[in-house]
């Protein structure tokens, strides 16, 4: 905008200047600040803030003048032009010069909040003034801003006002399109998810989450939507509502996750095209189809873990049989979801083919749990199709634990000792057979877990056959005890193997180990050193041997423990056994080898 210094200038020149220069500030914001080189990537917004600059001082001594230009038009304008430059700020990392110019503009255009010519662009700005307390970790500031423009909003929807962006306020017509209503509309769509990343920052989880919801509805009503992204993070929600038992509301976003990409790869296989870009969104269509399919793995999981814990507790079961979050009590001063917290759906998407497929319910028998089993299976296998172990190991991995989770959950529902221990089974053959394929130099923190998780599995089985064994009259066949011991000395190498990939290269364990250590290698020990006294054993020095092993395991605890009080305070039940198996072991040693000599 060209200093003018003319102090009576139509309106028509004060709006073609005005034009103009912010036609260029938009072309080098929105298109060649794209193309800026590495060395200097704010080239472009540097430019365009310099052109605010001059509009600024333009339009300020305009509005200085005794001019007959409409005042709120004038206003518009240079909040437009304030927002922009604070933008530019905050882009550039000119936080302080950014909170400056943008709470300028905050006073200069709250007076006339409402008006058609103004509210777009105050909403922008207190948007703004959000991300910016959010950047300085300040959460419960930008949440200040961010409600602010909620407000707005609200308040300017009730006065039933068109809104008239820039460009109509500068091209001197009060017509409105549709794109205009647009741009309010998905300005308030912003607040809402900056809302929910910081209530998310604020730990209010599921204030966030129904944020999140709200976001995800809005862009479906109004199409403004990457189907990809939106998937994801329809699915990415769903996992949270799973974790507080809201399996209702995560069914229902996983099925929506599900069907957009559905509605996603039809408009894909009717396209014709097979250039690059195509071809690149065939492939991201199959890698997210991927994790979507893991979040429907994941869903299954968390049912079938609820429900568990559910038939484990001491408490009455019918009090815990809300699986849509009611029981839940949340805070809506804001009335983001009128108070029902149930009513978290996409009721312009029709997701019930998906939602059939699954219960969102509690499982109770067997037969429930096998067809969530069966689900969780079906959903891992599509994704297996996607991550396979010689391109994405980790994911792999992880996928091969999943399916041996399912078993495990699967086995607590059988009631049949025989079917349980050959789930168990299964779960050994898969992680033996992942553990053969993967190198421990690169996935040591995987080839711990599934050290750790075999040696559970194997006193799984070892757990089961001893109780078929005590509850049996009849005598145990050599067979029969040889299996015992079997499963003793593999759950005993297995846990050793863990233990050894956290000791030393001098094969010591660390003076204290690392938090996230404390309880599997406690854990660890405490297993060996209950196994070790399940074998069974005729001869005296074999005896005395696992008797010692035993008495080893529980040694390691009690130093762990005493050389680290956090690691003491954490494991207070084992570190209490421990010691006490500490002060009896040795006595039935002796005893041992008093028998020995007799």
């Amino acid at each position: 905008m060209m200093v003018n210094t003319n102090e009576n200038m139509t309106e028509k020149e004060v709006l073609n200047d005005f034009k103009e220069s912010y036609s260029k500030v938009r072309k080098l914001l929105d298109e060649e600040s794209k193309n800026d080189p590495e060395n200097d990537p704010y080239l472009s917004k540097y430019k365009a803030k310099d052109l605010l600059i001059n509009m600024r001082e333009s339009l300020q001594k305009v509005i200085d003048s005794e001019t007959k230009l409409d005042r709120v038009k004038l206003d518009a304008m240079m909040g437009t032009v304030l927002l922009n430059i604070g933008i530019i700020n905050m882009d550039t990392e000119e936080l302080t010069a950014s909170e400056k110019v943008l709470s300028e503009a905050v006073c200069l255009l709250s007076e006339n909040h409402l008006k058609p010519e103004v509210t777009t662009t105050l909403l922008n700005i207190y948007n703004n003034l959000g991300i910016l307390w959010s950047s300085r970790d300040n959460p419960e500031t930008a949440k200040g801003f961010l409600l602010k423009a909620k407000e707005l909003y609200e308040e300017f929807k009730c006065t039933l006002q068109m809104p008239l962006p820039i460009e109509q306020v500068i091209s001197n017509s009060e017509e409105t399109t549709p794109t205009d209503f647009m741009l309010l509309e998905k300005a308030h769509t912003l607040t809402l998810y900056y809302l929910a990343q910081v209530f998310g920052s604020l730990k209010e989880n599921l204030k966030s989450a129904i944020y999140c919801h709200v976001t995800l509805r809005r862009q479906l009503q109004y199409s403004d939507y990457e189907p990809i992204d939106w998937a994801l993070n329809s699915a990415t929600l769903s996992q949270f509502f799973a974790e507080q038992n809201g399996f209702f509301q995560s069914r229902h976003h996983l099925a929506a996750a599900s069907k957009i990409l559905e509605l996603y790869e039809e408009k894909l296989n009717v396209s014709e095209s097979t250039d690059e870009v195509f071809l690149a969104n065939v492939e991201t269509l199959k890698h997210r189809s991927a994790d979507v399919a893991r979040c429907w793995a994941k869903y299954c999981l968390l049912l079938m873990t609820a429900s568990k814990n559910r038939l484990m507790s001491d408490g009455e079961m019918s009090a815990d049989a809300v699986t849509d979050m009611s029981n839940l009590k949340l805070e809506d001063e804001e009335n983001i979801c009128s108070g029902d917290i149930k009513n978290l759906i996409f009721p312009d998407l029709d997701v019930s083919v998906y939602e059939k497929k699954i219960v969102d319910t509690f499982l109770l028998t067997y037969q429930d749990a096998r067809e969530v089993f069966l689900s969780c299976q079906s959903w891992l296998n599509k994704a297996k199709e996607y991550y396979k172990l010689d391109t994405l190991a980790s994911d792999y991995i992880e996928l091969i634990q999943d399916s041996s989770q399912a078993y495990s959950y699967l086995a607590f529902f059988e009631e049949d000792d025989e079917r349980r221990a050959k789930m168990h089974k299964r779960r050994i053959d898969m992680l033996e057979d992942l553990l053969k394929e993967i190198n421990p130099t690169y996935y040591m923190q995987y080839c711990r877990q599934l050290w750790y998780e075999l040696g559970e599995v194997y006193t799984d089985i070892l757990n089961i056959k001893l109780e078929k064994f005590n509850n049996s009259k009849e005598r145990p066949s050599p067979q029969a005890l040889k299996k015992i011991n079997l499963l003793c000395e593999k759950s005993i190498e297995m846990y050793d193997n863990f233990i050894n990939s956290i000791k030393d290269k001098n094969g010591k364990m660390p003076f204290k180990l690392e938090a996230e250590h404390v309880r599997p290698v406690i854990s660890a020990y405490a297993f060996i050193g209950r196994n070790s006294m399940k074998r069974i054993a005729l001869d005296k020095n074999v005896q005395i041997a696992n008797a010692q092993k035993s008495y080893d395991s529980y040694q390691a605890v009690v130093d762990i423990c005493t050389n680290d009080p956090d690691a003491a305070l954490m494991m207070q039940e084992e570190y209490s056994l421990c010691k006490d198996m500490v002060q009896i072991l040795p006595i039935k040693i002796k005893k041992l080898e008093m028998e020995r000599i007799v």
